[in-house]
């Protein structure tokens, strides 16, 4: 049993999700914390605590399997004005920022719930989302083009710069934009799908120029992109956030800001 529960919070995205997590049986906090599974990775211990992630397989009423990804964490926290001692777990800001780009159109992790308890002491959360079925990262799917001279490298970066000058036009700063964090899926007839996640650290930046440096630099210093596919990502980010009058002030902003990077970088080794 249960005991010194101080604190409970739950938000089931939609009654959808709520009735297909209680048809798996996932109708509870407890429930879903209980869940075992392998992590799809190490666990992260920092910020105090630890946080995990493993796949679950389930079922819609018609009996078709849905996979989903359960993201458990234990006081692992970021502290805020609002919450400078305790903190509030990284996942609650990552469901928050989920809902702000679900709100502005922008494809990103399908949320099923979002819980949070206080129990003995220690800050638990769960978030539940739809795995992303066919989906891989930018990184490897354009590591995987670089060998295959027919892969059309603009039917996948140019749903990417979209999905990138869109965020941006709201002045989201993703502030962890790297290949690993956008997934693609790509289409035989058509432009390829794109989804963003790891949206713990994203914010508000100060205006779309200010935001568009910072995560292209990221983007930038983090890619190992074949041939001439940068550039053509550049040009079609460009274009569509509308900034082409800004260009050589983008590449100028950037060129700084990366050589910045070097130096701070080069003074660690």
């Amino acid at each position: 049993m249960i005991k010194n529960i101080m604190k409970l919070k739950e938000i089931f995205h939609s009654e959808k999700m709520r009735n297909l997590l209680k048809h798996n049986g996932l109708s509870s906090f407890e429930l879903i914390w209980k869940i075992e599974g392998q992590f799809i990775e190490e666990p992260n211990y920092e910020r105090g605590g630890w946080s995990g992630i493993v796949f679950h397989e389930t079922r819609i009423q018609d009996g078709r399997q849905l996979r989903i990804i359960i993201k458990r964490q234990e006081n692992h926290t970021f502290r805020s004005l609002l919450h400078p001692l305790r903190g509030t777990p990284t996942f609650f800001r990552e469901y928050r920022n989920i809902c702000r780009l679900e709100k502005k159109g922008i494809p990103t992790l399908e949320p099923l719930y979002y819980g949070e308890r206080q129990i003995n002491g220690n800050l638990q959360a769960v978030l539940v989302v739809r795995f992303l079925n066919g989906y891989r990262s930018l990184d490897d799917l354009l590591m995987e083009a670089g060998k295959n001279e027919k892969f059309e490298f603009k039917s996948a970066l140019d749903p990417v710069a979209e999905m990138t000058a869109k965020i941006h036009s709201f002045r989201f700063q993703h502030n962890c934009l790297y290949g690993k964090h956008i997934f693609v899926k790509t289409e035989k007839n058509g432009p390829a799908k794109v989804r963003l996640i790891d949206l713990e650290k994203m914010h508000l930046g100060l205006s779309r120029f200010s935001v568009a440096v910072h995560d292209l630099g990221a983007l930038f210093r983090h890619a190992s992109w074949p041939g001439d596919s940068w550039n053509l990502f550049l040009q079609s980010y460009l274009n569509k956030a509308g900034l082409q009058s800004n260009e050589k002030k983008l590449y100028k902003a950037l060129e700084k800001k990366l050589k910045r990077k070097e130096k701070s970088r080069k003074q660690y080794l």
